[in-house]
């Protein structure tokens, strides 16, 4: 079988996480790296000994070997990378939230639908061992019958910064 060949399109913090998972794969095959931050794209090509950079995304695209992409890039450019991949016959792995507007997402579905391609959001949590626990106490009827739950999280660290505090590339109310 062959390998699986994998873009990255934005090669920051989270795609450390999507990059290592790839190299655990022995059927997939880091080929592409694409990042408006060239000095981050030399240094994480190097690090991972990807061979094929761009700053460019349409550039990246237009690779015929590429069998599908991890977009990890900030939440505002999701739709428009995702999209993009999907047109370019990619299928996509995009990290979360799916995009900062209904309206994007339903573009990103119609496009993965209209080009036959996978589309898929990394919401991880739902492989979490938290959530299996939670789900395997639900299954045994520990907590009763359920008729209101509500869930909710704290970021440890703090807000990160950067981009992600940039209400017009996060998305985010802040």
């Amino acid at each position: 079988m062959a390998k699986i060949k994998i873009g990255v399109i934005g090669t920051g913090s989270i795609s450390v996480e999507h990059i290592e998972s790839y190299l655990k794969n022995d059927n997939v095959e880091l080929y592409a790296f694409c990042d408006l931050n060239e000095e981050r794209l030399k240094f994480m090509a190097e690090k991972y000994n990807v061979k094929h950079t761009f700053t460019d995304m349409n550039e990246m695209l237009k690779l015929g070997e590429i069998d599908a992409v991890s977009v990890c890039t900030w939440n505002s450019a999701h739709a428009p990378c995702t999209i993009a991949a999907l047109n370019a016959g990619k299928h996509v792995l995009c990290e979360k939230p799916m995009s900062v507007s209904e309206e994007d997402a339903k573009a990103m579905k119609a496009a993965a639908e209209k080009n036959g391609k996978l589309l898929m959001i990394g919401f991880v949590r739902r492989y979490g061992n938290d959530c299996k626990i939670l789900k395997e106490f639900i299954n045994s009827d520990y907590f009763g019958d359920l008729y209101y739950a509500k869930a909710t999280y704290l970021r440890r660290k703090g807000n990160p910064g950067g981009w992600f505090g940039d209400k017009s590339r996060s998305g985010a109310a802040l």
